[in-house]
């Protein structure tokens, strides 16, 4: 990633003047900020899915919470599963 894209972007060098003062890099930080929003998405896509599905079948919403909980912990463990 070049930092001269980034320092055209608006706003990028008040950023990168903040993560700074707070010893961070501003790319990582930025990069960072990335990936948690793409996990955000992500987790927000199954949650709908799920409800979707869940709305189509026997399950209450419980049971989509419960599945979405045990999709998680699989997802972070892969040994975890049962």
């Amino acid at each position: 990633m070049a930092g001269d894209s980034l320092s055209e972007l608006p706003g990028w060098d008040e950023f990168a003047r903040a993560a700074r003062e707070r010893r961070r890099s501003p790319t990582r930080l930025l990069v960072d900020y990335m990936r948690e929003c793409l996990e955000t998405w992500a987790d927000q896509k199954l949650d709908e899915d799920i409800r979707r599905d869940a709305q189509s079948s026997s399950y209450r919403e419980e049971d989509a919470v419960d599945i979405v909980r045990r999709h998680r912990k699989e997802k972070a463990d892969p040994s975890a599963a049962s």
